[in-house]
């Protein structure tokens, strides 16, 4: 047998992965396998997936090795993402222990439930993906439509790092998108930074002017 790691993530230092390690332990020692490392990763949801360690750990796994985490959510930040990485790791032939939904997802077995639990999950992502090209193009058919434009005011300059995604993030908000829906968007920050951004005076204006 090869490898068994465990992953256990929580997103504030206020918490601590104890329970997660718990869960794992516990199961690895009613079906007699021996827990080789638990990587632990204390870091909001938000990060990007090389700073949650999710990567770096899958690198360090090879063909017949386990990946065992208390929940699907540990894994990824949005449906996508974790569809994603379930895929990643079926492709490099990693058998996933999922100990809270009971799932054990192993390439090297044909199991039809396995098969069907990651057609769902393809399925979910899909809609995730068709919901939000779904909403921007109504929202840029609005737009274009009463003949308002977004963008920046010539020369302005950006002071944020959000300034490089100012039209999107505009578009999102008059759509009605979270700030957490954003960020995992456009990839940067976190949503307390860009809610902090959205409620400038300029930004908020144009968001405004878009949702009329």
């Amino acid at each position: 047998m090869g490898k068994v790691i465990g992953y256990c993530r929580v997103s504030t230092l206020k918490q601590t992965n104890q329970n997660q390690k718990l869960s794992i332990y516990e199961y690895c020692h009613k079906n007699n396998m021996h827990v080789d490392d638990i990587v632990e990763v204390n870091i909001t949801s938000r990060a990007r997936r090389d700073k949650r360690e999710i990567d770096q750990t899958l690198n360090s796994l090879e063909a017949g090795d386990t990946l065992i985490v208390h929940a699907i959510d540990r894994l990824g930040r949005s449906t996508v993402e974790t569809l994603q990485i379930i895929n990643d790791i079926a492709n490099k032939k990693i058998e996933l222990i999922i100990i809270k939904e009971n799932m054990i997802i192993d390439p090297a077995k044909k199991d039809p439930i396995n098969n069907m639990i990651v057609s769902m999950l393809s399925v979910f992502a899909e809609l995730e993906r068709n919901f939000i090209s779904e909403r921007t193009k109504i929202g840029l058919e609005r737009v274009k439509a009463s003949g308002k434009k977004l963008g920046r005011k010539a020369g302005s300059t950006g002071k944020s790092k959000y300034d490089p995604y100012k039209d999107d993030i505009i578009k999102y908000r008059s759509l009605g998108l979270s700030a957490a829906k954003i960020v995992n968007i456009i990839g940067i920050g976190t949503s307390a930074s860009l809610i902090n951004y959205t409620n400038r005076d300029n930004i908020k204006k144009e968001i405004k002017s878009v949702s009329l």
